[in-house]
Order: structure tokens, then sequence, then C-alpha cells
């Protein structure tokens, strides 16, 4: 067949009649010897294709004959194992373009050689094949879920006797029994069927080896600020410990269960958006999501440091601190992944109706989906909570664990302490220098991009209470009897809830109403009509209205009174008794007893806190109300003074009572 016919036959494609598409060789790379070799073959094959001069004198030329001419055209026009013709390649001396393949017809067959011998065992038992692949790959349900390649060898030596092959056959005619040959064909299938062996390395490699590194990025890179924003929550690698005082009077030590760090970092900036939220839940919930948005969104002050030597970089700090413009600021999209809290439909309600934003849920398992979020977790372990000496580690038999309840209880580690480390270490984070913006730091490369007038949306005033984060919206009915003297209520969590005017609006019991319900603080509901207007706020009936709980905390309570667990009355604070009960808990060591206290403490404390604001506000307004009447008086004296020269006043006082 003349070389037209070969070429253009119709049968073979353009990548492998086209040159120009044949994959190239670096002869530099070569030996001497096979570079010659090599740039001979190269000029013949060219000198064919061209198709210019004869094939005798091509042979003239490069003294390769006919017969080795359309050997080596052949090896460049055959597919390599990914579907891509070997090209200039197959040019390549003793280059193997197939794997070894044994035919014991072949003239050349030596019994005394095993070379093959596994390879042809496998194309003649298809059985054994499927089940090494089905014990390598886990397939199988009542195996290993990893067996190692010695026990699945064992498994190849049963299944060879149970199809019936002798003695005398391969792979009982060798020394090893094709051990060897068989760790070589399971190096194979491991490099063949990268993302099917993966799992064998644990489930981040899965994970990575079927999510990332094929195809193309498919989602364009971000440059203006606040424009999507990453969210996840991480578990701390750390033990920490609270102090309280039981009901004998005694000081305890107790320890944390593993707390969760949640927060919102910038894609375009790799900035951390406000203050992260530290959950002291076993699990955080939907409530806590919207508590870390609020931080994310308020603006930020710098706490008040109470261990020695700790200090902010004159560099770090948040971006609502150091840019005016910034505070109250939001964000378009939100990325997620797909935990229950994150599709709880107080999120999603809360984010489209409050924040105004989309809530983008990333596919199931594929944490690389959020790579900024994922990145900065692994930095804040590793560079302040696994350098600590309560630190669990990253696994069981990591050498930095060292006893952790025992070296956080030695050395108090608190609860408070870990916030102020976590803050300044997360401030400190924005004003360190990043590789990936050329040695600029994220508030540098954000400050760049506000002066370049790429400055984000920013939360309505009227948007802006704490209440509306956390906020639910329930239907409700007025309840009450006339005959029975019970006047109008709400009943929300098995609590009664009224105010005066609703005491005396016997008119609307069965008027069903919707309820504005802030699930992080339950001492009062706000009411509005079928009609869309405000009714009014309504306060919860006893003690219930004293301390700040959540609607988790109120569940527990009453859970544990339904019980007969605790009891209490309506002179009685439920938050205080249900704190003396998980107090004479901690006699018994349960493992989320120290969590629950440490919560119920913080409730304690911000209404200590609410308390002494009031009382503070109060006395401002006493002042002011002082101020004004002297004032005033100051004016009465002066105009008299106008008309009566000798008239003298006399200046009074109030008294300020506290």
């Amino acid at each position: 067949m003349s070389r037209l016919k070969v070429i253009h036959n119709g049968r073979l494609a353009t990548a492998q009649i086209d040159q120009d598409l044949w994959m190239k060789v670096d002869e530099s790379l070569l030996g001497e010897d096979d570079r010659a070799i090599f740039l001979k073959r190269k000029e013949a094959i060219d000198l064919y294709v061209a198709n210019k001069i004869s094939l005798n004198e091509i042979f003239e030329i490069t003294g390769i004959n006919r017969i080795n001419l359309f050997r080596l055209f052949n090896r460049c026009i055959t597919f390599d194992p990914y579907g891509v013709p070997w090209g200039y390649r197959g040019l390549i001396p003793n280059k193997n373009l197939k794997k070894y393949e044994l035919s014991p017809l072949n003239n050349l067959f030596n019994e005394s050689r095993k070379t093959g011998e596994f390879g042809l065992l496998l194309e003649k038992y298809p059985a054994i094949r499927d089940e090494i692949d089905n014990l390598f790959f886990g397939r199988k349900k009542l195996s290993e879920p990893v067996m190692r390649p010695k026990y699945i060898h064992k498994k190849f030596a049963n299944k060879c006797r149970e199809i019936g092959i002798s003695r005398s056959e391969y792979p009982f005619n060798t020394s090893h029994l094709g051990y060897r040959a068989l760790c070589r064909y399971l190096e194979g299938l491991k490099n063949t069927h990268f993302g099917k062996a993966s799992y064998r390395y644990g489930k981040d490699a899965e994970q990575k080896a079927k999510n990332s590194g094929t195809g193309q990025l498919n989602y364009p890179q971000t440059i203006t600020p606040y424009q999507h924003v990453e969210f996840d929550g991480h578990r701390l690698d750390g033990m920490f410990v609270i102090k309280v005082t039981t009901n004998q009077g005694d000081e305890a030590i107790l320890t944390l269960d593993r707390l969760w760090f949640l927060s919102f970092i910038d894609r375009a900036t790799d900035t951390v958006i406000g203050r992260p939220h530290i959950c002291i839940n076993k699990e955080y919930n939907a409530s806590d999501v919207m508590i870390a948005a609020r931080k994310a969104i308020m603006p930020v002050t710098k706490l008040k440091l109470s261990i020695p030597g700790l200090c902010y970089q004159p560099t770090g700090g948040y971006p609502s601190e150091r840019f005016p413009e910034l505070e109250w600021a939001v964000w378009d999209v939100v990325h997620f992944d797909n935990a229950k809290a994150h599709l709880a439909t107080m999120v999603r309600e809360r984010f489209r109706n409050l924040i105004g934003c989309t809530t983008c849920l990333g596919a199931v398992d594929r944490p690389m989906r959020r790579p900024h979020i994922e990145r900065f977790h692994q930095t804040l372990t590793t560079s302040s909570i696994q350098r600590m000496v309560n630190t669990t580690g990253s696994h069981p038999s990591d050498p930095r664990r060292t006893d952790p309840e025992k070296m956080a209880i030695r050395y108090e580690m608190t609860y408070e302490h870990l916030e102020e480390i976590l803050d300044v270490v997360v401030a400190n984070y924005n004003g360190t220098p990043h590789g990936s913006y050329f040695y600029n730091s994220p508030l540098e490369v954000l400050e760049q991009r506000v002066n370049k007038g790429m400055i984000p949306r920013v939360l309505q005033e009227s948007k802006r209470s704490e209440f509306t984060f956390t906020q639910v919206e329930q239907a409700k009915t007025i309840r009450g009897n006339i005959r029975t003297g019970k006047r109008p209520y709400i009943e929300y969590m098995g609590v009664e809830y009224r105010n005066e005017l609703l005491a005396q609006s016997a008119h609307m019991i069965n008027t069903k109403v919707t309820v504005h319900v802030n699930v992080d603080d339950l001492r009062t509901i706000r009411v509005y009509l079928p009609d869309g207007s405000e009714f009014g706020e309504l306060v919860a009936a006893g003690k219930w209205s004293l301390t700040p709980h959540s609607l988790q905390m109120r569940k527990t309570i009453n859970m544990l009174k339904a019980k007969k667990l605790i009891h209490f009355t309506q002179w009685d604070d439920p938050i205080f008794v249900y704190h003396e009960y998980l107090l004479s808990q901690t006699k018994y060591k349960k493992k989320d007893t120290g969590n629950k206290i440490a919560k119920v403490q913080q409730v304690i404390r911000k209404s200590k806190e609410e308390k002494g604001k009031q009382q503070s506000e109060e006395l401002l307004k006493q002042h002011e109300e002082i101020d004004a009447l002297d004032k005033a008086r100051e004016q009465q004296e002066n105009l008299q003074n106008v008309n009566i020269p000798s008239t003298t006043s006399v200046r009074r006082f109030k008294t300020i009572t506290l």
C-alpha cells in the first residue's frame, strides 16, 4: 500500500496525521547515542509524511529501510493508554509502547521464567481478577474496609485453590505464590484508579482525590470585598475549664467539652469579618449561626485583656474597627456547607430578609468548595490552639497531646482566657502579610479595594437591633376565659405572656396573631395583629422575665421539670434553679455538665451587665434632669436680676438615689 493510501485512507484521525498535533520530545534529555538514533528516525518520518522523495532516497539519507520506516510510522500513530497518539515519543529508542503479554504459543516462550504469568492468569480466570479488585477497593461487605496486600494474597491463593488450579501450575509453582506480582498489580490499580483507591488513606484523601485537581475552576475570582463570604464552624483542638462554687460553698474546677469556633471570612481579601463566636454547646445550632452573623456585622471594639504579655499587633484588627465606612457592612452571597444548623429555616429566612443576601449551600462532603475558611481554620489551629499545653492534637496519637484535661486544670485555662487568646490571634491574622497577596496583609488589601470605591452595602438602621438577628415568626392564638377569670394571654413554650393592654383586651380572645420571638432571649415577645399592625411587647409571667435565656435552655428546663428532676414556683427564678441543679450534678462528672454550667453563668453575667447598664442609664438621666433644672433656674435668676437687682435666689439641689 502506498504512503498516500496509508495516510489518507480515511481511517486515521486528524491527531494521527497532523504532525503539529503530535507530542514532542526534548532531545537534550537523551543520551548521545539515543539522540543520534532518534534524530535519524524523526528525519525519516518527516520525509515519509511530506511525500516529496522516494523510500529509497529516504534510506540513502537516514539509513532506515522500508520495513523499519513502516514500523516506526505505525508506532507514531498508535494511541497511548490515555487516547493520545504516541507521535514522536514512539521514536525514542527502547521505549515500550504496550505492556508485556505472555504467549505460551510463542517459539521464544521460556518455561523457567515467570514473567507475564500473573497477567495471563487473570486473563484466563476473570473471577480471580474480580476477587482481587473487590478486596482492594473494599466492595465486599463482609471484608475488611482497608485490606492489606498480605491478606489480599491469602484470599488470592484460596481463590486459586477454589477454582481448581493444580500445585504444578502458577502461582503454586513459585516460591512466594505470586506475592510480588500481586503487589505490582495492586500498585498499578492504585495508580490507574486514583480516586477509588484514595479511600484507603482516609476520608480527607478521598475527598480531595474525587473533588479536586480535575477540570477547571467553575467560578471567577472575586475582587469586590464582601461580595462573597464563607462561613463554617470548627471544633477547637483543646480542653478548657470553668470555676464554679458548689452548693456546699466549695470552689471546683470543671472541664469543658471541646468548643466550637464560628467565623465569617471574605473571599476577596481573606479578611475575617467581625469577632468570631465561640459556642459552648456540644453542637452549634441555628441560633449560634445568627449570633455569629450579628457579631460579624456589628462594629467591633478591642477587648480589655487580662492575660499578661498578650497584646494586639498595631497592624491587626477587624474591618469595622479600622474603617468607619465598613461599620454594619453586609455581604451579598454567603457560602455554607450542608450542616443541619445551616439548613435551618431561621438561618435562611434571616439571611434573606434581614441581611438581604443569598445563601449558597455547597455540595455534600466537598470542603474544597470553601477553601478560604477551611485554610483559615487550619492556620488558626496550628498557630495557636495546637501550640498550647492543653491541646488535644489533631488525632489521639498526636505527640503534642499530653493529658490535655490535666493540663487545663493545672494551669486553670478558662473559657474567658480562650476568648481573649482567639480574639488576639484573629485580629493579628488580619494584619499578617500573605504570600498570595504579594505579602500584603488582608487589611491592607481591603484598604486598597475600599479606596478604589469597592464599598459594600450597609445594613439599614431600622434593622440594627440585636433582637432582629435571632428572631423567628410564629402564629399564635390569644387564649383566655372570662368564666374562670383567666385574663387574655399568649402561651409560648410552656410560659404565659401578657402586658397591661392585653390583660384589658378580652375581646381579642381566640384571635390569631403573629409573634416575633428572639430565640436567644425569651423574656419578651412582640405581637402583630392580622392586619400587620404592632400590638406591643408581651412579658413572660413570673420570674421567667428576670434572667435572659435561650429557647434551648427553656426546653431543657421544661424537660427536667416534666421528669420531676427540678421544681420551682412562680416566685423562683427558673434559671437559678437550673444552675443549682447543674452544680449538684458535678459530683457525677458528666462530660457536658461543665458546658451547660458555663452557658448558664454566661447568661447570669449578661443579666447583671444589663442591670448595671440600666442603673447607669437611670443615673445619667437623673443628672441630665438636674442640669436642665439648674439651667432653667439660672435663666430665671438672670431675668429676676434684670427686673429686681436686689433679689437673690436660693438654689435647690435634687438628691440622687440609687
